[in-house]
């Protein structure tokens, strides 16, 4: 048997932060597996509770959504509002984190979180949708790809220390 989800997606608040955080973290642990810049630093969860909560009620900088089904918090998405001085459109939603659960991909979750995202979006006069993910991740490629997005930028890191 099918199994059937009743999944809204709305904006988060401040009740949504440890929800928020969790997905936001399984999300951060599995990007390490793409890339070795991309270790969780465990220690510093109060300040990564305290980014969220700032983030969260930032309306101007960032939208951040979530996807529910009932009372279970299933997928998130977190965008940076962004002001590109020497180019047009003046504003860019940067896509920073896009995650839904195992479970519920593949049901269009993500997509209409994209789309609400755009409406949003639209309202703040941003005129460009973007996401940012690890390089070596193929899962977020073949998505992004599959719905139109086309890669803008490539940056490259070395530690310091080396």
């Amino acid at each position: 048997m099918m199994q059937k989800y009743d999944v809204k997606i709305r904006k988060a608040n401040e009740n949504d932060i440890d929800n928020v955080l969790s997905i936001l973290l399984r999300l951060k642990r599995f990007n390490s597996e793409f890339d070795c810049f991309c270790r969780v630093s465990e220690k510093d969860m109060d300040e990564i509770r305290n980014y969220v909560k700032k983030i969260i009620n930032d309306s101007e900088g960032h939208i951040i959504l979530i996807a529910e089904d009932r009372d279970k918090t299933v997928g998130i998405l977190i965008a940076d509002i962004l002001y590109r001085i020497y180019y047009n459109p003046k504003h860019e939603a940067r896509m920073r984190d896009l995650y839904v659960m195992p479970e519920y991909r593949q049901k269009g979750i993500a997509s209409d979180m994209i789309r609400d995202l755009k409406n949003m979006a639209s309202e703040k006069d941003v005129g460009l949708i973007s996401a940012e993910f690890p390089a070596s991740n193929p899962i977020a490629q073949i998505f992004y790809n599959q719905i139109g997005y086309l890669q803008l930028v490539s940056i490259y890191g070395k530690p310091v220390t080396e």
